[in-house]
């Protein structure tokens, strides 16, 4: 993955001929103040403080780069806490610590060390000015200090002033000191960049993260990286953010990193192209017609239609506080899976009528409990796209125990039971159309007059318990229906036992439904079919159906969803519009 996002960099770089101080810079924030402490070194005078709108095309001449908590930035510019500690920790100690630089020229040192100065014999009055500049600004809003300097006759910001430059470039390309060895990424043995953390997910200040212990010196050894490696490296990681970062689902984003595998590096660059060119990606969206992901930006579609020669990197990556950590990386996927996945949603599509997407497989792996604010089943969640992704068998009865969990709760409390019914049907469909579950086969099964429902729902009603059972949900449906319709009411519903029935409970209520259903004068023609072919399933299933409570209940759930399919097959048209009005 970080090959992949060193390529994507230096992509970047040549594209936008970029010079090591833009590659260096960063954002501080999207909009701010910022406050300037004016130094003229010739005069030696400190000449006030000044504070100006922040300006993303001035990026360049703020030269921010942020850094470490503790201690100088590489360079004086630092976002504001308080006035003192930021002014005392951030640019006094620049200045302390750079003004004596020995590589400098003495020119340099002492232009250094006489802002330095300055700074010191006026801190008091330069942190009152600090205050009062912001006292007005609201808390939220960001705020940047710096300083402007009086060079040449001429006001100008640190990133006009080339000692600033040449210090920042030489700090972020620091060597380690009489060490060579082999560049993890580019393979050469070179000098080594001291800094690797471009990613917040690597770290130095556990002992797992550091070789030989807490000694952070030694903590290169773990990802050995030269300065070039490291510049294309960051590059990359601010395209991909900026650019390539996507929603998958409610609670959850990844970032897609397509990688080449050989030769044609023409196809990456018209990938990479599209997604930076905001005029390209407007068109790719406009030729998209189906998505897997909530994403409305998303042009899946159009990458399954590569040839192999490059594969597709999902990194799904979250914030935690400061840190980055990583849900999920699912590396090196091929457009031909992609377009595997997408003929598995068409299918999907044109028998349940809808647009099956990611989020059917969500309603069942997001919260645990719909009181809970976290998502906390994401893990669950994210093992099941790793295995659609790479073609993974799933366990069908894990499933079914996370499918039932939210189809009783909708059921229970009578909310979206038909729609949380059709996602884990669509989702069971998918997964079988992927290979990804099968299941047990009965032959010799004789056929129905329901045979092209169940063909059409999978093999997973190749078996004659799960048909009655299937077939019994389809009565019980109706009989509620009709209940509703006459009292606006469903006392029936208590039979069914939360959804919990075992094989003693479906048995005993066959004759249950087939007695109330008379009772209401509503035992037709119809109903007396399906009861009939029921009954014909549940005694060639025989006993002892082995089927678990959570799967005997989902076919029992899905007949009650289905239960209008069913209805247009045993009623003719114009006895069911009859029975309609």
């Amino acid at each position: 993955m970080l090959s992949a996002i060193r390529e994507i960099g230096r992509w970047q770089v040549k594209r936008l001929n970029k010079d090591l101080i833009e590659v260096f810079i960063k954002s501080p924030f999207d909009a701010g103040k910022i406050v300037l402490i004016k130094i003229d070194p010739g005069n030696k005078k400190y000449e006030g403080v000044e504070l100006e709108d922040y300006d993303p095309d001035k990026s360049k001449l703020y030269l921010f780069r942020g850094g470490v908590s503790q201690g100088a930035n590489p360079t004086p510019v630092s976002k504001i806490t308080t006035s003192q500690k930021t002014f005392d920790g951030k640019i006094k100690k620049w200045f302390e610590k750079y003004s004596k630089n020995k590589p400098l020229s003495e020119e340099d040192k002492s232009f250094l060390d006489g802002i330095r100065k300055i700074l010191i014999d006026n801190s008091g009055q330069i942190i009152e000015a600090i205050e009062s500049c912001i006292a007005d600004i609201p808390k939220k809003e960001g705020k940047l200090l710096t300083i402007r300097v009086k060079h040449d006759m001429e006001w100008k910001y640190l990133g006009e002033i080339d000692i600033f430059k040449k210090l920042l470039i030489e700090t972020e390309s620091r060597k380690v000191e009489d060490i060579s060895t082999r560049c993890s990424l580019c393979g050469i043995e070179k000098e080594l960049s001291e800094d690797v953390g471009v990613f917040k997910f690597y770290t130095i200040d556990k002992p797992g993260f550091i070789a030989g212990g807490m000694n952070e010196s030694t903590a290169w050894k773990n990802f050995p990286l030269c300065p070039e490696c490291k510049l294309e490296l960051e590059e990359g990681k601010k395209f991909i953010l900026d650019s390539l970062a996507r929603r998958f689902v409610y609670g959850l984003n990844y970032i897609l990193i397509p990688k080449l595998l050989v030769g044609r590096p023409e196809v990456l660059n018209e990938i990479l192209i599209n997604f930076a060119d905001a005029n390209n990606l407007v068109s790719l969206k406009e030729r998209v017609r189906r998505r897997i992901t909530d994403d409305e930006d998303e042009i899946l579609e159009l990458l399954a239609e590569e040839r192999d020669v490059l594969t597709l990197n999902f990194l799904f990556l979250y914030k935690e506080q400061s840190a980055e950590r990583i849900h999920l990386l699912i590396e090196d996927v091929c457009p031909s899976r992609i377009k595997r996945i997408f003929e598995a949603k068409d299918f999907v599509d044109k028998i349940s009528g809808a647009s099956f997407t990611f989020r059917d497989i969500r309603t069942f792996f997001s919260r645990s409990d719909d009181n809970k604010r976290n998502y906390d089943l994401n893990k669950y969640f994210l093992e099941i796209v790793d295995k659609v992704f790479r073609g993974i068998p799933i366990n069908f009865s894990i499933l079914i125990k996370f499918f039932m969990k939210k189809i009783r709760d909708e059921f229970i409390n009578d909310r979206f039971f038909s729609r949380t019914v059709k996602s884990a049907l669509m989702s069971t469909l998918f997964f079988e159309h992927l290979g990804l579950i099968t299941f047990k086969e009965v032959r010799d099964m004789e056929g129905c007059i329901f045979e092209d429902v169940f063909a059409r729902y999978g093999s997973s009603f190749k078996d004659p318990a799960k048909r009655g059972i299937f077939l019994m949900g389809v009565l019980t449906q109706m009989l509620l229906n009709k209940q509703w319709r006459e009292r606006e009411a469903k006392p029936f519903i208590k039979n069914l036992k939360g959804l919990k029935m075992d094989e003693r409970d479906i048995k005993a209520l066959l004759p249950k439904v087939q007695n109330k259903l008379e009772e209401y004068a509503s035992f037709d023609k119809g109903k007396r079919l399906i009861a009939s072919e029921a009954s014909r399933y549940l005694l060639q299933a025989g006993d002892e159906w082995k089927i678990p409570v959570d799967e005997l209940n989902f076919y029992f759930a899905s007949g009650m969803n289905l239960s209008e399919e069913i209805a247009c097959i045993v009623y003719p048209k114009e006895e069911q519009k009859e029975k309609e009005e």
